[in-house]
């Protein structure tokens, strides 16, 4: 029996389906839809009064899934409208269900579109980083490109990343700066060395550090650091070359010690906190990228009267310089301390009077720098392997006869497309590139700038920027081996295939289960997996909104302080990364008796006993409020405007991320809902006004309940009973189903009892991420598949990515 005939008999079969039950669909719609979703009124952008009832149809057979999916919710229609009889609810729910499976078996034998779908941005840097194995510390060179827009949630969606001229111009440029970086012929680089301090050799170079003082040989001696970071020490002589002259591995190193820790003068004159072990963090920056490039790198605690050794190891690029910095020392300049402080300890000081550095050095706190030194480039091989992978046994010189060095070329280019375009290459394939390099070889007569030109060619192939598939033949729409390689591993790594999946692609073991089970345990394992928590979490749970609406740091000192956005976003990194790595149960991200904080957040949340620096596991109490994503820093202050909590948008992100039904944009002409922040009135009655609008009722009804609920989160995550300690806060709520919540546990115990809703919802959220395309209406049945099978392997969320391997639309085009 062919496909063909079997879509036909599939055809049949649904327009009898249909035929049997004429007066079964459209007078049920009529009775209980239509008045609100009909020629008068479409709520939700939803219109049902001219369904026909033709499942072969997708539009129509979509809209038809949607009216199942809220019938099985028991959403529709909503309470206080006319409510139909169970029985006659079950027949209609038995009738679409059957019909719909039968209308997407149709539609499967059916399809033949292949979404070309190009490399995001970071799915660009991950890459030029595996296939040239660069250090991607401070080189990037996305940064110009335009942002990629989230489609569905996701920005590796193949709908949403449209190209434009100037994305063009920015591959171009791209593909010049990694050509220049990867192409490195000749010897290693020569290495450099700068010292200073009573250990200086007099074989290198001897430079004066920065400081404060008159007495030049004292300073250079002492070494004291008087100041915070905004007024680094460094080498002057580095500086002015304009940073280190090669990319590679440099040793920072450096003695210091710290004297009078406390001293005679108070530490709110100071602005300095003597309680604390004084700290050196190392900063590196680039004249050539500015600020954006300035970054702390390391910070050490310092003890007391004891001198102390350091070395710290750092890639840098190119032009890259470093400073070291008293990281907690006196906040302010030495100048404010000379003219405003002084005077009120020393009575020989003349105020407002000049005073001379001496009379302060040497009673104060000083953090000493005894020794600076820097070293490098160091390298563990060379040439580098990027490098060495495409241009191995290369000579110094190229061969100089032309037809060698052409032969060679091409090889190289060669072996370079194999891997860059993921699949091996036919000659036809490769022959325009080859082809240029080579002209402009004999053009230019340069080989080393014609193997970068052939780089620059490579690196611009929609075969290169594009995850391309084969169309698919006639009934077959399967992905080849090396097609469903690509497709793990952006979906795993956000990369390339790296050679063992290549090679299980090679060998055709990849398409049979057990080599594909055996390859994603593998890549789980693997430190690049780390891209599935950092930019599928990050787009699922909006933690990249975080940051962009921040709290005013005079009311939220704290916040900035102790870092607390990266600490936020590190516990939900962290949480995922564990629920995955054990193979903990998705129904963990509803509630949980554990999380993962550093000493600053815990004070955050007030959950005592975390002292020990760094991250770790702490175990919850029911009245830490913590337990699972609701109670997350990072989800609550990403739901907030920085000023005031955001009922509606936690209410939105809830039903969103968690229940996997999202409420319709509201229409352009509603005004949104402004807080009180003065907390005069609560923001339940401000809700309830703007609920009592026809238009926007139907969604508020599932929005606001839930949202309320979170109000006892203030809009950076901490615990509340009232607002500003007049009004108290009610967090009581009626779901549309007539289920009663009141608070966070309310709302964990209404997704608690529903765990094949939240399954389905984050299940549709991976298969958007791993394929790239928005979920379909012939999706539904291996969704369910999945949604079914998920109680057997009690919920785990490593067995969840397994099944959505599995699945038949993961391995089809």
């Amino acid at each position: 029996m062919t496909l063909r005939f079997v879509y036909v008999l599939c055809l049949l079969a649904i327009c009898v389906q249909a035929a049997d039950q004429p007066d079964l669909l459209r007078p049920f719609l009529k009775t209980y839809c239509t008045q609100c979703h009909g020629p008068e009124k479409q709520k939700g952008d939803r219109r049902f009064d001219k369904l026909t009832g033709d499942f072969t149809q997708l539009k129509e057979a979509e809209t038809f899934q949607e009216i199942l999916d809220q019938l099985n919710l028991a959403e529709m229609p909503p309470e206080g409208e006319k409510q139909p009889a169970p029985a006659e609810v079950r027949r209609v729910v038995e009738h679409l269900t059957k019909s719909l499976s039968q209308a997407r078996v149709a539609a499967r034998q059916n399809t033949g579109k292949v979404v070309l779908r190009r490399l995001n941005r970071v799915e660009y840097l991950n890459t030029v980083r595996d296939l040239f194995m660069l250090k991607m510390v401070d080189f990037d060179p996305t940064t110009t490109f335009p942002p990629d827009d989230p489609l569905d949630g996701f920005d590796n969606v193949g709908e949403g990343l449209v190209a434009s001229d100037h994305l063009l111009q920015n591959y171009l440029e791209a593909a010049r700066k990694v050509a220049d970086k990867v192409v490195r012929p000749g010897p290693r680089p020569q290495m450099i060395k700068y010292q200073s301090g009573s250990k200086a050799n007099a074989d290198v170079d001897k430079v004066i550090l920065n400081g404060v003082g008159i007495d030049k040989v004292a300073r250079r001696e002492a070494g004291r650091l008087y100041i915070k970071f905004r007024q680094p020490l460094g080498f002057p002589a580095l500086d002015k070359k304009r940073g280190v002259p090669a990319d590679g591995e440099y040793a920072i190193r450096f003695s210091a010690e710290a004297v009078r820790r406390k001293s005679r003068y108070k530490d709110s004159d100071l602005r300095y906190n003597s309680n604390e072990p004084m700290r050196l963090s190392i900063s590196i920056d680039s004249r050539e990228l500015g600020a954006t490039a300035h970054r702390i790198i390391g910070e050490y605690e310092i003890p007391d009267d004891k001198v102390v050794e350091i070395e710290h190891r750092v890639w840098l690029e190119k032009g890259f310089t470093f400073h070291v910095h008293w990281a907690n020392g006196p906040n302010g300049s030495f100048k404010r301390i000379l003219r405003k402080v002084l005077p009120k300890y020393n009575k020989d000081a003349l105020y407002p009077m000049r005073n001379p550095p001496e009379m302060y050095v040497g009673s104060g706190p000083e953090l000493h720098i005894k020794t600076l030194e820097i070293e490098g480039p160091f390298y563990e091989e060379w040439p580098l392997p990027g490098f060495d992978r495409f241009f191995r046994h290369t000579p110094v010189v190229p061969n100089p006869l032309p037809a060698a060095n052409t032969q060679y070329l091409r090889s190289c280019l060669t072996r370079l497309a194999n891997a860059a375009f993921r699949r091996p290459v036919t000659a036809e394939e490769i022959k325009p590139y080859l082809d240029l390099a080579e002209r402009y070889l004999e053009e230019n007569g340069d080989f080393w700038a014609a193997a970068r030109y052939g780089v620059r060619a490579i690196l611009t192939s929609p075969r290169f920027l594009y995850l391309t598939e084969s169309a698919p033949k006639q009934g077959v729409g399967k992905l080849d081996s090396y097609e469903l390689a690509s497709r793990l591993s952006y979906f795993l790594w956000s990369s390339m295939p790296d050679d063992s999946l290549r090679e299980a692609a090679a060998s055709g073991k990849l398409n049979t289960p057990k080599e594909l089970r055996s390859q994603v345990e593998r890549m789980l394992k693997d430190p690049r997996a780390s891209a599935l928590t950092e930019n599928f979490v990050g787009q699922w749970l909006h933690l990249r909104k975080l940051g962009k609406m921040p709290p005013d740091p005079e009311k939220s000192r704290a916040y900035y302080a102790d870092n607390l956005e990266e600490a936020m976003r590190e516990e939900t990194r962290r949480y995922f990364q564990y629920v995955l790595s054990n193979n903990r149960s998705i129904l963990d991200f509803i509630d949980s008796d554990y999380t993962f904080l550093n000493p600053a957040l815990a004070r955050h949340y007030k959950i005592p006993g975390v002292t020990v620096e760094g991250f770790q596991k702490v175990s919850l109490k029911p009245e830490h409020h913590r337990g699972g994503l609701l109670g997350h820093g990072s989800i609550l202050t990403a739901t907030s405007n920085g000023v005031e909590t955001q009922p509606v948008v936690r209410g939105v992100w809830i039903l969103e991320n968690l229940l996997g039904t999202p409420p319709n944009p509201p229409p352009p002409d509603i005004d949104p809902i402004e807080p009180d922040t003065r907390g005069v009135t609560a923001i339940r009655a401000l809700m309830e006004k703007h609920r009592n609008n026809p238009t926007c009722f139907e969604c508020h009804r599932k929005i606001d309940p839930l949202g309320l609920s979170m109000e006892h989160y203030d809009y950076i995550g901490v615990w509340r009973d009232r607002y500003n300690k007049k009004l108290p806060i009610d967090g009581s709520g009626k779901m549309p189903d007539g289920t009663a919540i009141n608070g966070p546990t309310g709302i964990k115990q209404y997704l608690s009892n529903r765990p094949d809703q939240f399954t389905r919802c984050l299940t549709e959220k991976l298969f958007i991420y791993a394929m790239g395309r928005r979920i379909s209406f012939i999706d539904r049945d291996d969704i369910d598949r999945i949604v079914v099978a998920m109680p057997r392997h009690k919920y785990g969320l490593r067995e969840l990515i397994q099944q959505v391997v599995a699945s038949e639309p993961f391995q089809s085009k």
